[in-house]
């Protein structure tokens, strides 16, 4: 940056210079020559913008070369190498993309070192005549992934970015070659049923596309995007041919965070989800327990059930009490007055039955939904209260109006986090009795996930899920539960996330509403 700051002053100088000349010479600051205009500080702050992009440029290089990785042999007796670039990490894990023959070109898939690390191959599209593979290794996580996009024309410029050998092979540099995209391409081999997507390369002049730089990234100037992957050379280095990134698909998927979301949906809490089923098809008015162990993923499933079964109760009315701030869980009038504050109740000291005639006034004209998040810090006794004061009179209210009103629900959810409350026989029903409308009912305890629950989610989601999750399954089902205390729900869900190349915490918190 120093350099760079130099140059500018040396800049600044000359310009000021030129300027105070044309000052002097026809009193006018501004010249217009050839469609410009020059001026002092708009040349200056130009050079400065200038140079200012270069910097930027300049970095964005040296990101992408941080992402490029050499392939060598494990066998010191095969000097053939090539090139890969990362594409995802997941926990310490990161998946490097190259070429097939590549892969065959060092010794095959036992053999395989990448920037001096054993890797593994997790999948290869040589038998689909693709010429991809994806391989693993660890101990790469500070090296950035590229980002993928089947993007580009004709015309346009790219750039390639692979490694050399040097001193009789005893070395590799890296190096980036620049080109123009020819025309898009389809490759049909003997034993294969479809074309493969490829795009021709023309390499600008003073650049040779070498062998070794077979499983380079071919980057797409204009978006910065992965385009496609270099897979071999004509015309002694000056075309070549690169697979279009989007044929990765047919061996190795990634999920976007809504794909994951809606695959998650599908994991686990069988027996929680009939017990809510049976119940609001049943009637109309529920309560419903969400109770298991810290970190089992209350939170969630009650999200779940909410937006796959019940996703109307959302659009209605809404009202949502933690009792994890203190003042709440230590004062019932401190409850009343929030229950009466979010139901537009305006009222100093709100008695149980005005609030319960005001949500009953909201429900007649659409659905309510109550969440009460942490019932298991609160005294017995004042859970008691909330549903024999609260929840049975505004049960009631409405099973008097009867055919009167509409169609309209009433959810009420209560959430224990700790698994503490269920065992109030007298507050909660582990059966729906249709002769007792909005009777609580709690739902089965929430179990771990087992791994034949596991297992049968990656089978039956394995054309959705990506090749973290679906390669040699049992493997990948014995690791997620090694590292999930064998299975606990929530450390469940952040293995599959990391798998994907997501944080589950960090997601989790954008997916759930309530």
């Amino acid at each position: 940056m120093a350099i760079y700051l130099g140059i500018f002053e040396f800049f600044r100088k000359i310009i000021n210079f030129i300027a105070r000349k044309i000052n002097m010479g026809n009193g006018n600051y501004n010249e217009k020559i050839k469609g410009n205009y020059i001026q002092g500080n708009y040349i200056q702050g130009n050079v400065f913008n200038v140079l200012q992009n270069r910097h930027k440029k300049a970095l964005y290089w040296d990101n992408i070369q941080d992402s490029v990785v050499l392939i060598t042999s494990a066998n010191p007796d095969i000097n053939s190498f090539g090139s890969g670039f990362i594409v995802n990490h997941s926990g310490s894990t990161s998946y490097v993309l190259t070429c097939a023959h590549v892969v065959r070109g060092v010794g095959g898939a036992d053999q395989i070192m990448v920037d001096g690390i054993a890797a593994v191959q997790v999948v290869s599209g040589e038998n689909k005549d693709l010429d991809l593979a994806v391989l693993k290794v660890d101990e790469l996580y500070g090296k950035p992934p590229l980002e993928l996009q089947a993007s580009g024309e004709k015309g346009c410029p790219f750039s390639a970015v692979g490694f050399k050998s040097f001193d009789n092979g005893k070395g590799h540099w890296i190096k980036p070659l620049q080109g123009i995209l020819g025309e898009q391409v389809g490759l049909k081999f003997k034993h294969s049923g479809e074309r493969i997507k490829a795009w021709e390369l023309n390499l600008t002049e003073g650049n040779t596309l070498e062998s070794s730089f077979r499983g380079s990234p071919v980057i797409d100037e204009n978006s910065g995007y992965v385009l496609g992957v270099v897979s071999y050379q004509e015309d002694e280095g000056t075309k070549g041919v690169a697979i279009s990134i989007d044929s990765l698909e047919r061996i190795w998927k990634q999920l976007n965070r809504e794909q994951l979301y809606q695959v998650l949906l599908k994991l686990g809490y069988k027996n929680q989800v009939r017990a809510f089923l049976r119940l609001v098809q049943a009637q109309s008015v529920s309560a419903f327990l969400i109770h298991g162990s810290p970190d089992y993923g209350q939170r969630w499933l009650l999200n779940r059930l909410v937006e796959q079964y019940v996703p109307n109760s959302i659009a209605g009315k809404v009202v949502k009490i933690d009792f994890g701030r203190k003042v709440r869980r230590n004062d019932i009038n401190s409850l009343w007055r929030e229950l009466s504050n979010r139901v537009g109740l305006r009222t100093n000291k709100p008695i149980p039955s005005e609030i319960v005639e005001r949500v009953y006034q909201c429900w007649k004209t659409q659905n309510v939904l109550l969440v009460f998040h942490d019932v298991n810090l609160i005294p017995e006794s004042y859970l008691h209260k909330l549903v024999r004061e609260f929840w049975r009179p505004l049960a009631d209210r409405v099973r008097e109006a009867g055919a009167h009103t509409g169609n309209s629900q009433l959810l009420m959810f209560l959430v224990d986090y700790e698994g503490s409350v269920a065992n109030l026989d007298n507050l909660f029903s582990d059966k729906v009795d249709p002769r007792k409308l909005g009777e609580p009912v709690k739902t089965p305890k929430i179990s771990e996930f087992s791994d034949e629950e596991l297992a049968d989610w990656i089978v039956n989601e394995f054309n959705e899920l990506p090749i973290e999750l679906t390669h040699e399954v049992d493997g990948v089902v014995r690791d997620i539960l090694e590292n999930s205390e064998q299975g606990i729900p929530e450390y469940v869900l952040a293995q599959i996330c990391a798998r994907s190349g997501f944080d589950w915490y960090e997601e989790s918190e954008k997916w759930m509403k309530l």
